[in-house]
Order: C-alpha cells, then sequence, then structure tokens
C-alpha cells in the first residue's frame, strides 16, 4: 500500500513539474505605422490592457515607423514623436522599414540613438562610418523562456530598398532569403524563433516555405490585414494592414523547451474605446503647429478613388512646373480617398509627405510612352498618374509584373504624336529610379507645388476624374 501511494505521489509530482514547465511567450506586433500618432492613444491603452492579462507581453513593430504624418515628419527634430511614442509603450525592437530612410543615414541614426530599442536587419551591411549600429538578431528572456529574433529588409528592383537611392548610398543590401540560412543556428539557441520582417506578404510566404524552422514571421511593408491563425508551410505569418489601425497578439506556448502551441489574434485599434491620457497629452504637444492647420482650398466633392486624387497631383505639378505632361507615380499618392471640404497644409504633406524635388525632362511621345510603362513596373505595378495626356495600358498577360504596350492620347482623345518632343515633368525619385533621361530640378518640392496650386484655385472638384485604362 506504501508503495503504491509512493509511486501515485511520484507520478502526481511529475505531472505538476510538466505543467510548471509549460510557459507562453506573448508578441504584439505593430507594422507600417506610418507615423499615425493619433491613434497612439488608442494603442496605449490596449498595451496597458493586455500588460494586465501578460505582464511578460513583448512588443515589436516590423518597420516603416516614419513618413506619412506632417507632425511627425516635419517636427522641429525629424520624426522625433514616434520616437518618444514607440518608448513610451515599450517597444522591445523593431525591423528597418524602407521609410526609415526617407531622413538619410544621419536622420535615422539621430532617432536610433533616441531609441529605447534597437533596429535589426540581417540583410543590410552599413559602413562603420555611418555609426548605425544596427543588429541582425537580438535575443530576449521572457519568463525563463529564450526568444530569438531575426530582422531583414525588403529590396526592390534595384537591389535596395524603396526610398530613394541617395539616401542609402554606401549602404550594401543583399536578398533577405539569401541570408536567413546563415542564422539558422538560432533555431538551437533559442525555444521560439522568429523573423521580423519588412519583406512583404508575398515574400514572407515564400519565405515560409524555404525557412520553416521559423515559429513565427512578424511582418510589414505591403499593408496587408492577415486574418488570425494564418499558417504557411507550419509557420505563423502575421501583418496588421498599416497606421495603426489593427495590431496582431500572438501567443506561442512552450512545454519543456518546445513549442506546443501557437496562435494569433487581430486587435482593432482604430474603434477601441479607451485612451491612455499620458500618451493622449504627449499628442497634443505634438499637434502645436499652426502652420499644418492653415486652409488651402475647398475639395468640393468627395474623392473616392487614388486616381482622382493622382490626377489632382499630377495637374498641380504640371502647372507649377511649366510643363506639357506631367507623371506622377502611383505609390506616391498616399490617400486613396479624401471628403469634401477643407484641404489644409497638413493634409498635403501626408498626401505627398516625401519631400522630393520637382524635376523637368526633355522626351519625345514615344519616349514618353516608354518611361510611363517603365515607371509602372518599377513602382510595384502601379499605374502612373498623369497630366496633360490619357493612355491605355496592356498588361502582359502571362507577366503581370511587366507591361505589354501601351497607346497615348492627347486631353481632348487624339492619338499623342511620337516623334514631337514635349516637356515632360516628374519628381527626382522616379527620374532615378527610370534614369533614361537627365532632367532639371525646378527648385521646389512637389508638396510644395501642390501647396501652390491648391491655394491659388481655392476649390477644386476632381470626382470622377479618369485618364487611364489598363487592359
Amino acid at each position: 500500500m506504501k508503495r503504491k501511494l509512493f509511486l501515485l505521489t511520484a507520478l502526481m509530482w511529475l505531472s505538476l513539474m510538466g505543467f510548471a514547465q509549460r510557459k507562453e511567450v506573448v508578441i504584439l506586433t505593430l507594422n507600417d505605422m506610418h507615423a499615425a500618432i493619433e491613434n497612439f492613444p488608442k494603442l496605449a491603452d490596449v498595451v496597458d490592457s493586455l500588460r494586465e492579462q501578460y505582464p511578460q507581453l513583448i512588443v515589436f513593430s516590423a518597420g516603416d515607423n516614419r513618413t506619412g504624418n506632417p507632425f511627425n515628419d516635419r517636427y522641429s527634430d525629424p520624426s522625433y514623436p514616434m520616437t518618444a511614442l514607440m518608448n513610451q509603450i515599450g517597444v522591445a525592437a523593431s525591423a528597418i522599414g524602407n521609410h526609415e530612410w526617407d531622413n538619410k543615414a544621419e536622420g535615422f541614426r539621430h532617432q536610433m540613438r533616441r531609441s529605447n530599442f534597437r533596429y535589426l536587419c540581417a540583410n543590410m551591411k552599413a559602413p562603420d562610418s555611418l555609426r548605425l549600429h544596427v543588429l541582425p538578431y537580438q535575443f530576449f528572456n521572457i519568463e525563463g523562456v529564450k526568444l530569438g529574433v531575426l530582422g531583414t529588409i525588403q529590396l526592390g528592383i534595384h537591389g535596395i530598398p524603396d526610398c530613394h537611392p541617395d539616401n542609402v548610398k554606401g549602404i550594401g543590401f543583399l536578398p533577405a532569403n539569401e541570408v536567413i540560412p546563415d542564422y539558422e543556428w538560432m533555431r538551437k539557441e533559442c525555444d521560439v524563433l522568429a523573423l521580423l520582417s519588412h519583406d512583404g506578404y508575398e515574400t514572407d510566404q515564400e519565405t515560409a516555405k524555404l525557412f520553416p524552422w521559423f515559429d513565427v514571421i512578424l511582418g510589414g511593408h505591403t499593408h496587408t490585414l492577415v486574418p488570425a491563425n494564418t499558417f504557411h508551410n507550419g509557420v505563423l505569418v502575421t501583418q496588421s494592414l498599416n497606421k495603426v489601425k489593427y495590431a496582431t497578439l500572438v501567443r506561442i506556448a512552450v512545454e519543456n523547451g518546445k513549442v506546443v502551441s501557437k496562435e494569433s489574434e487581430v486587435i482593432d485599434i482604430a474603434h477601441h474605446q479607451g485612451e491612455n491620457e499620458v500618451v493622449a497629452n504627449m499628442i497634443d504637444f505634438f499637434h502645436q503647429n499652426e502652420e499644418m492647420h492653415r486652409v488651402l482650398c475647398t475639395v468640393e466633392r468627395p474623392l473616392t478613388d487614388v486616381e482622382e486624387i493622382g490626377c489632382l497631383m499630377a495637374d498641380a505639378l504640371r502647372e507649377e512646373s511649366g510643363c506639357d505632361v506631367y507623371v506622377q507615380n502611383g505609390g506616391g499618392v498616399r490617400f486613396s480617398e479624401f471628403p469634401a471640404g477643407p484641404m489644409t497644409v497638413g493634409d498635403v504633406l501626408r498626401l505627398d509627405p516625401f519631400g522630393n524635388e520637382s524635376m523637368v525632362m526633355e522626351m519625345t511621345g514615344q519616349q514618353l510612352a516608354d518611361f510611363i510603362m517603365q515607371c509602372r513596373d518599377y513602382d510595384e505595378e502601379v499605374p502612373p498618374f498623369v497630366s496633360g495626356i490619357r493612355y491605355s495600358l496592356t498588361i502582359n498577360p502571362k507577366d503581370k509584373a511587366h507591361s505589354q504596350s501601351i497607346k497615348l492620347f492627347t486631353e481632348d482623345g487624339q492619338k499623342l504624336k511620337l516623334k514631337r518632343k514635349y516637356k515632360v515633368g516628374t519628381s527626382n525619385y522616379i527620374q532615378t529610379l527610370c534614369p533614361l533621361f537627365n532632367g532639371e530640378g525646378v527648385g521646389a518640392t512637389t508638396s510644395d507645388l501642390i501647396e501652390r496650386f491648391l491655394a491659388k484655385k481655392g476649390s477644386v472638384d476632381y470626382a470622377g476624374v479618369h485618364r487611364i485604362e489598363v487592359k
């Protein structure tokens, strides 16, 4: 009887010991926040609530923390508001997004030094002279569970992140999936292995197929709202749209050093009711800029389509640059809609936050056609918006990343003369990405020219304006 009691007690003890070793890593991941500081009081309240439930909560960002809000990007210390807010909510690490480079390496370095967290990127090699001190990976100890996090950044068609090439001059990059195998050793060094990726959802799916030894990929870049509990090749993959509208909560259970379950939950931040008072006061302080609230014009009818807004921008830039034709890249239009009513300086700087200079160059109609197709293919397959012409674009059905043919028309529908020379405008960003021609700068940023145009007009109506047909 005593022997049976001893064995029963021993089994109960071993069972309890096994249960005690079951622990949980809880991650809140954000991506592509783009300086949406107005949503941070709600985000901070959500983080506070989660930390009450999960004291071990760790917060990550998958990059593109800045660019998109002039109260951050044009602050006296550019991008400091986002840095301060990320510090306030306790971000533990961030991937480097392509827009982290928008204030050049010097500006990025300045904010890195102000950050209470590290930026992670394994597929970037910066010279020591830049003093960026980026880590490829970082380990975290979460109540006895070792979490390893590797960081990566996307590369565009020219082998650099999607930013102005001058902003990353002298910095080397390699495709993420060429570098990741060098870090497979991390799998043996930690209980949970995460990839903090600013590569885009399509690439993240490919990464999961190639490297199933990751437990989770915390993704960004493509502004995709990935549903809860999305798995690819056994790897949990997340992404939470953009601008702090959503976040994703990841829970990974570990038992005896092995992952036994993992799940995710998408959290709606935009419609959360509570606010963190301290963070709300910080936002009020950062908003103390009267120039941003200055009204430039009235939008007569709601703009409900990105092409309507792109045509407005292209018209403004053509008129103020003195061009025959203006080509505005689709990726540079940061609104997809705008309500009827006042448009302010701050609105324009949200619409066009990059600070690019407007350029003018001379080209024939045929060269213009080639330029538009190249612009579309280089700008993540988004067709550029135009002023002074219309066009019909045919996409290669076997390779949709490449345009097949294009027809150009005048504003009244006549075929454009392909041998005639035209004065064509675009931004210095696009002129650098599509270096067919040398342009001359007009000495003003594109946002300055749009502000000037709108102030002259007083009111605008672009509802229903379309100039592109894509087949």
